[in-house]
Order: structure tokens, then C-alpha cells, then sequence
């Protein structure tokens, strides 16, 4: 009980140093032409406190261009442009934020399509943020548009999966740790039968996009369910979306976290992106979690 009492006070006084600092991730980022359609990817971050200085960076990450998903991914050179019209071309971004200030940075879409996903950390003060999918077609007409929340790092996540009458799941997850991912995919029906099933090795900033019945061979038949995302090496972020029959429509469906052995007070401070400096932590008491409990 007093190792426990310990490791509570170990938490509470991190917290107290932490939580001066935000790091959370966009688990997918997209900007160019695909077809008829130009997409564009707008962030949008925040300063919530109510004195201090928000100041950090943003930093795309590209996928490789290989089929070798064991690569690490690569440095993502986008264009952006500000709330005040200046544009800049880069793949790290400054940001510095007083209390309550907003910035906003618009992909120009340019090129054919590159998708990767983004990394935000400050190092002073904190952050929140989210980002929005934009598809225009070749008028400039904007024909699709979804909200796509900020995530953090799980080992363990699903996504579902909806493909009845012709709708499709499109998802995406990211490796952001300094080490490969052993990666399972799952997909589970309704009544948590498992459909199918895929391992992959998911190399240090390396990304993955697709619809789920490109994920699986042979390609599922039409269901509802879920699909499991779980790495028991590098935790990874994931979103995804749904499509109407035609692609042209799309809703975000943010990820799940699936239960595991670390303790649910552990995973609350996860879950929670002005926490995630303790990820580490909660990490270390879930492995010390089998010899206090």
C-alpha cells in the first residue's frame, strides 16, 4: 500500500511539471489532387489558459513511398497559409499563442495528393486544437467538409465499421514512437465474431491510409462492426471516416480505446492530451501494476 501511496505522489507532483507542456498528434493529414477533387487540410489550434504563452511547433510527417510499411516515414514539405494570408512552405511550423489566441493554417492543395499526419508539442504552455477535411471540386466548390479531432498515442483502439449499402470506412493511423509498431488489425461483426484478421510491422513515423476492405484479403463483405487497431509495441493514433456510396460525402468517427490490463485511472490520464507528458508513466505503473496488484 505505501509503494502504491508513492507512486500516486509520483504522479500528482509530475503532473504539476507536465502539465506546462501539450504534445498530441492529427492522426491524418491530406493535401493535393486526387481525380476531379482537390483536398486541403486546414489545423487549428488554441491557447486555453488564462495567462502564459503558448509556443511550439507543428511537424508533418510524410508516408514513404514504398510499400515497405517497416520504413520510417519522412519529412512532409506543405504549404500552409495563415490566418493573416502570409504563406509559408515548410514541414516544421512555429507557433507562439498568448491566452485565448487562435491560429489557423490552410494546406493550398496544390501538386497530386500527399497524405502523412502532424505532430504538435510546445515547449512552453498549452495547447488544444483540431483539424478539418476539405474536398473542393474542379470549380473551387467546396463539396465535402468534416471536423477531425487531435488524438493521442494507444496501444490498443477501434474504429467502426459500417459498409452496409454501399458506404465505405476510409481510416488512417500513424506510428509517432522512435520504434517500429507490431501492428494488428482485427475486424469483428456485430456480435464480436472475428471476420478477419492482419499483422503488419509499422515502421517510427510511418502512416497508413485506406478503406477497410483494402486492408484484408479477401476483402470483407459488407458489415457492421468494428475493427480493432493494436500494437503492442509503439502505442499509434487513428482516425477514421465514412463515406457515402458515391465518395464524395464523408463524417469523421473518431477511435475508441479498448480495454487493456493497465489500471482505468491510467488510461483516463491518456486519454487526456494536456496529461500526455505522463503517458510514460502511466506506461511504467502499468508494468509495475502485476507486481502491486
Amino acid at each position: 500500500m505505501k509503494r502504491v501511496c508513492l507512486i500516486v505522489i509520483g504522479i500528482l507532483t509530475a503532473t504539476g511539471i507536465a502539465s506546462a507542456q501539450t504534445t498530441f498528434y492529427y492522426p491524418h493529414v491530406i493535401n493535393g489532387v486526387i481525380g476531379p477533387y482537390t483536398l486541403k487540410t486546414t489545423i487549428l489550434l488554441t491557447n486555453p489558459a488564462s495567462s502564459g504563452t503558448a509556443s511550439g511547433t507543428i511537424t508533418f510527417t510524410r508516408d514513404t513511398n514504398s510499400r515497405n510499411l517497416q520504413l520510417a516515414g519522412s519529412p512532409f514539405v506543405i504549404t500552409l497559409t495563415d490566418e493573416s494570408g502570409a504563406t509559408t512552405t515548410a514541414s516544421t511550423f512555429t507557433f507562439s499563442l498568448v491566452p485565448g489566441a487562435t491560429r489557423r493554417l490552410v494546406s493550398n492543395g496544390a501538386g497530386a495528393s500527399v497524405s502523412g499526419f502532424a505532430t504538435v508539442a510546445t515547449s512552453a504552455g498549452t495547447v488544444s486544437g483540431t483539424a478539418i477535411f476539405s474536398q473542393f471540386d474542379s470549380s473551387g466548390n467546396l463539396v465535402a467538409e468534416a471536423g477531425v479531432p487531435s488524438a493521442i498515442p494507444v496501444p490498443r483502439q477501434a474504429i467502426f465499421v459500417d459498409t452496409i449499402d454501399g458506404y465505405s470506412i476510409g481510416v488512417a493511423y500513424a506510428n509517432p514512437g522512435g520504434a517500429a509498431a507490431n501492428v494488428t488489425l482485427n475486424l469483428l461483426d456485430s456480435g464480436a465474431m472475428t471476420v478477419a484478421s492482419t499483422t503488419q510491422i509499422l515502421g517510427t513515423g510511418n502512416h497508413v491510409q485506406g478503406f477497410t476492405f483494402q486492408m484484408f484479403n479477401p476483402p470483407p463483405p459488407p458489415m457492421a462492426g468494428t475493427m480493432q487497431i493494436i500494437s503492442d509495441s509503439s502505442p499509434l493514433v487513428a482516425i477514421a471516416l465514412r463515406f457515402d456510396p458515391p465518395l464524395l460525402k464523408f463524417t469523421t468517427l473518431p477511435p475508441v480505446t479498448l480495454a487493456s490490463l493497465i489500471n482505468p485511472a491510467l488510461e483516463w490520464l491518456q486519454e487526456r492530451p494536456w496529461l500526455t507528458p505522463l503517458t510514460s508513466i502511466a506506461r511504467l505503473l502499468g508494468s509495475l501494476q502485476l507486481r502491486i496488484g
